[in-house]
């Protein structure tokens, strides 16, 4: 039964792990592609769409959310890079948002929640790791912060220079929400045709997504040029008055030769240490060292902003990023490893099967007899506490 569930994506099998006796995960899916039952092909594309079989059902926000009366309501733009790595903002590289920067709030020690588009997207926009990636997309689970910025009437706006291939945003975080199309000759034409749109009689939220599209060592400099112009035409293009501006990465670029799997399960800094910048006139123009997450800006947001009632761990596990006090330790994963990383730099790896691995800050693997257990519990505390039981 549990094959042939695999074999057609029949979820209300699959993400049963042990709720039925004498049941075994047994999959069959070369055997029936052999005989012309599945087309590898399409399966794979469906899986990156709707997310892997075995995902669980997410309980999230785990209450409902009350909030105070919003007074002043900011607009809030936020633009992310894919690819952008943490060492590439400097005033050779991108001198005019290392200009930009130097009038913000700089988050120099900051970390994605995971090494792809989509594990990025779920930290920055539902305050979650990356192992509910998957869940998200079976369940189309949409984010706290977008509904409400809904509720609060915002006008919403967004542009993708990849026309948001990205999985997650039409299976999950933009389902329900009516984009604006604009006619445009170029992609230039096209972003700024979208933020035009925007009007100031009320408050709005405007995402731009764009992406290095040579990540290769030899032309990233070359690229990273291309969207320093990109954003800062972006930032021309819209008032910057009684507005909160986040420009920040995914996840960032390594220039190792990988394979595919490799690339799958690599977690140096230079994948996923990324810039982080706010701009916002309740934050002090500074560099903030400590070590902080993807996973921290929706609570700041949800609290500093909408002025939720609830507690944190109700609609997010990450922690407010405004207050400025970092955190002890922050999570990047994907659907096999938890990656605990430490404000030095030092990664602690666990997958599934309880294989333990520990690197420096240079990715290079350290010798480890004792790991630290009381942190892993901790970890995996928070890390299923969003798992509808």
């Amino acid at each position: 039964i549990y094959a042939w569930a695999d074999a057609f994506l029949y979820r209300p099998i699959t993400m049963q792990r042990s709720n039925f006796p004498l049941s075994y995960p047994m999959t069959a899916r070369t055997f029936l592609e052999k005989q012309g039952f599945i087309n590898a092909e399409t399966y794979s594309q469906r899986l990156e769409q709707e997310g892997r079989l075995d995902a669980l059902k997410i309980d999230y926000p785990k209450k409902d959310l009350q909030f105070e009366q919003v007074e002043n309501k900011p607009n809030i733009l936020v633009i992310t890079v894919s690819g952008l790595r943490y060492d590439a903002l400097t005033s050779e590289k991108m001198p005019k948002l290392f200009e930009f920067a130097t009038s913000s709030t700089q988050f120099t020690n900051h970390y994605s929640s995971g090494n792809t588009n989509n594990a990025g997207l779920v930290g920055l926009f539902y305050g979650l790791n990356a192992n509910y990636t998957d869940s998200i997309l079976s369940n189309h689970t949409p984010s706290v912060l977008i509904k409400k910025l809904q509720d609060e009437k915002y006008q919403f706006v967004a542009y993708s220079s990849t026309a948001f291939k990205d999985s997650l945003f039409k299976q999950a975080l933009f389902r329900n929400v009516k984009l604006p199309k604009v006619k445009a000759s170029s992609p230039k034409e096209a972003r700024n045709g979208v933020l035009s749109l925007l009007k100031n009689d009320k408050p709005w939220f405007a995402y731009v997504d764009l992406d290095i599209t040579d990540k290769t060592e030899e032309n990233y400099t070359k690229s990273l040029a291309d969207i320093d112009q990109q954003i800062d035409e972006t930032l021309a293009s819209v008032s910057l008055e009684n507005t909160i501006v986040i420009i920040t990465a995914e996840h960032g670029t390594t220039f190792n030769k990988l394979d595919e799997k490799e690339q799958e399960n690599y977690f140096g800094r230079d994948e996923i240490q990324v810039p982080f910048i706010v701009y916002w006139k309740d934050l002090p123009v500074q560099e903030v060292s400590k070590l902080t997450s993807h996973t921290d800006l929706l609570p700041a947001l949800m609290s500093s902003i909408f002025k939720v009632k609830n507690p944190v761990s109700d609609y997010a596990q990450g922690r407010n990023l405004f207050e400025l006090n970092g955190d002890p330790w922050v999570l990047a994963s994907n659907f096999r490893w938890n990656v605990i990383i430490q404000p030095d730099g030092t990664q602690y790896h666990i997958d599934r099967k309880g294989n333990y691995k520990k690197f420096d800050r240079t990715y290079t693997e350290q010798s480890s007899s004792r790991p630290p257990l009381g942190l892993f519990l901790e970890v995996f505390k928070q890390e299923r506490s969003f798992i509808n039981k």
